[in-house]
């Protein structure tokens, strides 16, 4: 829920920054796909860092008894 409230508000400040013309909506849209681009990643990543450290456990394990 939260993701899309910032969402819009991205959209709506770069379409009050550079104005409602099709370079600003063209800009606005873009802008927005990389925000959701980014935090998508990111809560990907803190959602599998669990597993990401257990693989790393691991690893290092088997080069210290090997």
């Amino acid at each position: 829920m939260m993701v899309e409230v910032l969402y819009l508000l991205i959209f709506a400040g770069v379409l009050f920054f550079t104005g409602v013309t099709l370079f600003g909506v063209l800009l606005s849209i873009g802008l927005s796909f990389l925000f959701v681009l980014a935090f998508g990643m990111f809560a990907m990543f803190i959602k599998m860092l669990p597993w990401l450290l257990l693989i790393m456990l691991g690893v290092w394990l088997w080069k210290k008894l090997t």
